[in-house]
């Protein structure tokens, strides 16, 4: 899942997350991730990032973006 999230597949992602039979733990490593993530970039580079997610507004529903390879 986190590797058809890296590639931008949302639809691949929602097909494993709805099948996992440990969604939860799915979402709760994901978030983990994320916060790794959060913790070890530049602050700059973490609030340049969610301005630009709080300006953008909410996000379309998950799984409406298209795939591109």
């Amino acid at each position: 899942m986190f590797e058809a999230i890296r590639e931008g597949n949302q639809p691949a992602a929602l097909r494993l997350l709805q099948t996992s039979a440990a969604r939860e733990a799915v979402l709760g490593g994901l978030l983990g991730l994320i916060e790794l993530y959060f913790r070890n970039e530049e602050d700059d580079k973490v609030e340049g990032f969610l301005a630009a997610a709080h300006s953008a507004g909410p996000p379309p529903a998950f799984g409406c973006k298209p795939f591109l390879p």
